[in-house]
């Protein structure tokens, strides 16, 4: 049994394959490295002495915060004096080769920890055999029946694995602690639109700028100031996910909402933002990827997960309820198992009146669903700015809970130069009061319908029309705003008729 164990060949005690494969795609994609080890925290859990080394070399490393690329993990053996030991460069080199470029490295390092416990069990099983060979007869039945007790738990050992019975895994309710806890008491977000741990939806079209009114909330929610109607809440800390935006619309969408330098040690410390992340698969399918993107929300205190936008993390057809089943098990369910919110950023589908891509799948798996169109924009100049206004609506969709409001009325408005860049402070989103937002679209179309009874001429801009109604001694409103909006919608209306 001994010889069995040391000898390189022994197929059914290890995987060669399988152990350079996990060792190359750790010195490919070293953000892998944690994820690996906490499957095969020794390095005795590769069968080969070679492979044991270049593991060692690899936590080493990353314990020291260290790249683990071949030629870092050359020179680590180098120093180490164990390169020659752990098979010289040229077999570094192989291994590298060996990386798993697509795929599920976690799959791979299971077939060496299965392989590991198995060779522990029979090691085990040996050392006891030999035990009963030599036991004393006057060792009497006390210690023959615990060597045999042993000898049954290897053989059970080596059966396939089932995952215990657990409290942890199973959690019971304490009744007691249950009913002594006061939940009359809502833990609301800022915003007051999810609670504390909630998942969420928002949807909509490409343009009406979801990244952008996301942004803004995160920029209130970290530093306690007051979003949405909401009173003021404490900070929180939220780590954003990106594959849509680039670095220059992030700083200057912060900048236009009145961020400065001077606020740089409240973005390192609350907003931990992740620009076009790779992860090594789909989240929704790759326990590899999704135990990456667990072990980033591990690192420091998370409130908030953000998505933007979903469909660029996600593997499978958008309609399928199995797509957004494996992402609630691989990430939703952890995250809010931990108290930890998320919020998924989503685009409509062709046709609006049916929601998100896929909706009746994606409703499935989230405590709300927000969608967010525009109703109105208008654009009002002066000799060097343009104001942008632009008028939002959020409405709840789906709800699991039902608590708070179903639906905001937003308006955001934004300064920058003509033609040019946002200026920085200038842009704000403020809540709006539904009846207001109607009474004036009601007034505006009041003016438009007039002008279309007095025969207006098509495409006037704004001066064209105030000089139109002045020649026909028709009343505008005063202010040059609500001017821009009645050629907005008078524009819209005579495309509608024409």
């Amino acid at each position: 049994m001994g010889d069995r164990l040391t000898t390189e060949t022994d197929a059914p005690l290890w995987d060669r394959e399988a152990e350079q494969t996990v060792l190359g795609t750790c010195m490919t994609v070293p953000y892998i490295v944690g994820h690996i080890r906490a499957i095969l925290p020794e390095p005795r859990a590769f069968r080969s002495p070679q492979h044991q080394i270049i593991y060692t070399a690899i936590l080493d490393l990353v314990d020291h915060d260290g790249p683990t690329d071949t030629v870092a993990v050359k020179d680590h053996l180098q120093r180490a004096k164990t390169l020659g030991q752990a098979g010289g460069h040229e077999y570094l080199l192989a291994i590298d080769r060996s990386a798993l470029i697509a795929g599920d490295p976690a799959y791979h390092a299971r077939i060496v920890l299965r392989h590991w416990r198995n060779r522990e069990s029979i090691y085990q099983a040996h050392r006891t055999i030999q035990e009963l060979q030599t036991l004393d007869p006057d060792d009497g039945p006390d210690r023959l029946r615990a060597l045999g007790e042993r000898l049954l738990k290897t053989a059970d050992d080596l059966a396939p694995e089932r995952p215990a019975d657990t409290e942890d895994r199973f959690p019971r309710i304490n009744w007691e602690d249950a009913f002594a806890t006061d939940f009359t008491e809502i833990d609301w977000l800022p915003g007051r639109f999810m609670e504390r741990g909630q998942q969420a939806a928002l949807v909509g079209d490409g343009k009406v700028g979801k990244s952008i009114f996301t942004l803004y909330w995160i920029w209130c929610a970290i530093t306690g100031r007051s979003c949405l109607g909401d009173i003021r809440r404490e900070p929180i800390n939220v780590l954003y996910f990106d594959r849509e935006n680039s670095l220059r619309d992030i700083v200057t969408r912060l900048t236009a909402f009145g961020a400065t330098p001077d606020d740089l040690q409240v973005l390192h410390e609350r907003f931990d933002y992740r620009l076009f992340p790779r992860f090594s698969g789909a989240l929704n399918t790759s326990e590899t990827a999704a135990g990456e993107l667990l072990g980033i929300v591990a690192e420091r205190p998370r409130d908030v997960v953000i998505f933007d936008t979903v469909s660029r993390y996600i593997s499978g057809k958008e309609n399928d309820s199995d797509t957004w089943l494996e992402l609630y098990s691989r990430i939703h369910a952890p995250l809010k198992g931990d108290g930890i919110a998320s919020v998924r950023l989503d685009h409509f589908g062709k046709d609006t009146e049916k929601g998100s891509r896929g909706s009746s799948a994606k409703t499935q798996d989230v405590d709300h669903v927000w969608e967010l169109t525009a109703y109105d924009e208008t654009r009002a100049y002066t000799e060097t700015v343009e104001t942008v206004t632009t008028r939002l609506k959020m409405l709840r969709t789906h709800t699991r809970t039902g608590l708070g409001d179903d639906a905001f009325h937003v308006t955001r408005r934004g300064e920058k130069e003509r033609g040019g860049a946002w200026l920085p402070g200038r842009t704000r989103h403020e809540l709006t009061d539904s009846t207001v937002a109607d009474a004036h679209r009601m007034k505006i179309q009041t003016y438009v319908d007039d002008l279309v009874m007095r025969g207006v001429p098509n495409g006037l801009g704004r001066d064209g029309l105030k000089k139109w109604a002045r020649d026909n001694r028709v009343t505008l409103p005063g202010k040059t705003e609500a001017v821009s909006e009645i050629v907005a919608a008078l524009k819209a209306a005579q495309k509608v008729t024409s």
